[in-house]
């Protein structure tokens, strides 16, 4: 048995959630992968998944193997990857884990030149807002807000994100514009339903800081969603200004209580500490640092 294949597909029939989708990524047949899984699991004298008629899961044994192993293909992939460097382009696979709205609104142009830049390597790109494990699922950079708690991951600032109040010129004819933070308790609000507490919104102007209690009959957990409401004269959106860019420059959308706004939220590309030396990675960060620090960059539609 070749062992670094062994452990290719297994490491990537659990990142694929399936024997068939890892076979179409890696070109096997599902009779090879199978195959490949029985024979290892055979040799290790130890099951290390559990298949049922429609999804798998790891067992005990599994899961400590998938991480054991991730780690070491990763190591065999920087090693070769620092061989080739001096001489080489870099080369091997990426595997992102990036939220839903930024990624279609702001970083997924960025990825985009990041790959015609840099052609021998490989995105693996994953939209959506679930907190991914990134050591238990493979991945080599995740993009998050906030501060990081484990302490077993690495982080690097990326760019901070204004937070601010925004509405339809409509709604505001309609509703009148508020002049205080209280006022918004009178209006109807569009509610980010995934915050720490989405009824509660709290701006600050300078030194001071007011937290309003809004209601509402709109709930969305996607910022883009919220904005298309508030396009739409549904209400009044708190987002990240980065969404509604556009909006604002063309009208659609306008500023309320300008004055004030959200604290910034903080965006980090987070990594396991035993990525830290991939070259891959690095150049990845130093171009996402590069391209997100850029004014004018690109925002998507809307």
């Amino acid at each position: 048995m070749d062992r670094y294949v062994a452990l290719s597909v297994f490491r990537r029939v659990i990142e694929c959630n399936g024997f068939s989708a890892a076979a179409r990524d890696l070109g096997y047949s599902n009779a090879a992968v199978s195959k490949i899984i029985k024979d290892l699991e055979a040799d290790l004298g130890a099951p290390l998944i559990v298949r049922t008629t429609r999804s798998l899961s790891l067992t005990d044994t599994g899961r400590d193997y998938f991480e054991r192993a991730s780690q070491l293909l990763d190591d065999w992939s920087d090693m070769d990857e620092a061989a080739r460097a001096s001489s080489r382009e870099p080369r091997g696979r990426l595997r992102l884990s990036l939220p839903m709205s930024l990624g279609v609104i702001r970083l997924s142009a960025v990825i985009a030149r990041f790959s015609a830049r840099y052609p021998h390597i490989r995105i693996d790109l994953e939209l959506g807002d679930r907190y991914v494990d990134l050591v238990g699922e493979g991945f080599d950079l995740a993009i998050r807000g906030g501060e990081l708690q484990d302490s077993s991951l690495r982080a690097r600032k990326l760019m901070a994100i204004e937070r601010g109040l925004v509405a339809s010129p409509a709604y505001l004819e309609a509703r009148g514009t508020p002049e205080v933070p209280d006022a918004l308790a009178g209006h109807d609000a569009l509610i980010f339903s995934l915050a720490a507490s989405p009824n509660a919104w709290t701006l600050q102007r300078d030194e001071v800081r007011e937290t309003v209690t809004v209601q509402g009959r709109f709930r969305a957990n996607n910022s883009l969603a919220l904005r298309d409401a508030a396009m739409a004269s549904s209400g009044l959106a708190f987002i990240p200004l980065i969404y509604a860019r556009n909006a604002l420059a063309d009208g659609r959308l306008v500023r309320v209580l300008p004055d004030w706004s959200g604290e910034p939220q903080h965006l980090y590309g987070v990594y396991p500490a035993h990525r830290e030396t991939s070259r891959k990675l690095r150049l990845f960060l130093d171009f996402l640092v590069h391209h997100l620090a850029a004014p004018d960059g690109p925002v998507g539609s809307g």
